[in-house]
């Protein structure tokens, strides 16, 4: 059984800062991924750190990518999530209204009430970042990882 560490983070420099920190401590690429709303932002973490190509998800491209924007502008449409790493295939597209994103984080294993707050936080721009521990890494990997993320100003749930 896994074990997901999660941390939520109010700026792009915060986050980029803790994954490196992670991946410098043990963590694999593979074993981390972010979500949040703004494109620019993820592209940069994704960048910055080599966690891996930020998906978009369908729809968020070309001549309908420019509509739907417009659309998310006006507040006629909810915006959708921008994600990197191994979880972005399921995350990416996510629409970031009441349940679309919650959804998808539920899909993944996490319980319904944190999902629900996640996806509030991912509307608010903030930057969730999700560690997967292997069944093998005992508690203090855990620890190892939470202190990381306190340590960059991760926000509370």
């Amino acid at each position: 059984m896994t074990k997901l560490v999660v941390g939520i983070f109010g700026h792009h420099s915060d986050a980029a800062l803790a994954i490196e920190d992670l991946l410098s401590g043990g963590i694999k690429k593979k074993q981390i991924s972010a979500v949040t709303k703004q494109k620019n932002t993820m592209a940069r973490i994704s960048e910055d750190t080599g966690i891996g190509p930020t998906k978009l998800g369908a729809g968020n491209g070309g001549m309908f990518g420019t509509a739907r924007e417009i659309g998310v502008g006006l507040d006629m449409i909810p915006d959708t999530a921008v994600a990197a790493g191994p979880a972005a295939t399921k995350l990416a597209g996510a629409d970031l209204d009441i349940d679309g994103l919650a959804v998808s984080l539920i899909g993944s294993g996490i319980p319904q009430e944190d999902a629900l707050k996640y996806a509030e936080h991912a509307d608010l721009e903030h930057i969730i970042v999700f560690v997967e521990l292997y069944a093998e890494s005992g508690a203090e990997e855990q620890e190892k990882a939470h202190a990381i993320m306190a340590g960059h100003n991760a926000l509370p749930l």
